[in-house]
């Protein structure tokens, strides 16, 4: 898929306009796939120590975060997190 997207870009006349929007497009798609951790989020954590608990994150690391609950803090990495929204 990737490469037919390519191939076709190649072929056609794109201007450097339509290319930044592309991307803009991209990032944006991006972003709603891979939800954005902050501190003070309330979030399920996909454990069987924590679970059924909310808990709230602390700390933010390149691969892993902070949350804390009411037994206590865990590091925990991102791709166990679902946020909660209440």
């Amino acid at each position: 898929m990737i490469q037919e997207i390519t191939n076709q870009l190649n072929h056609q006349l794109v201007t450097l306009d339509e290319l930044r929007g592309l991307q803009r497009t991209i990032n944006n798609l991006i972003q709603l796939k891979e939800p954005i951790m902050r501190v003070g989020m309330k979030c399920e954590v996909d454990s069987p120590r924590v679970a059924g608990m909310i808990g709230e994150i602390i700390k933010v690391n390149q691969v892993k975060c902070k949350v804390k609950f009411d037994g206590g803090t865990f590091n925990v990495p991102k791709t166990m997190i679902q946020p909660v929204f209440e």
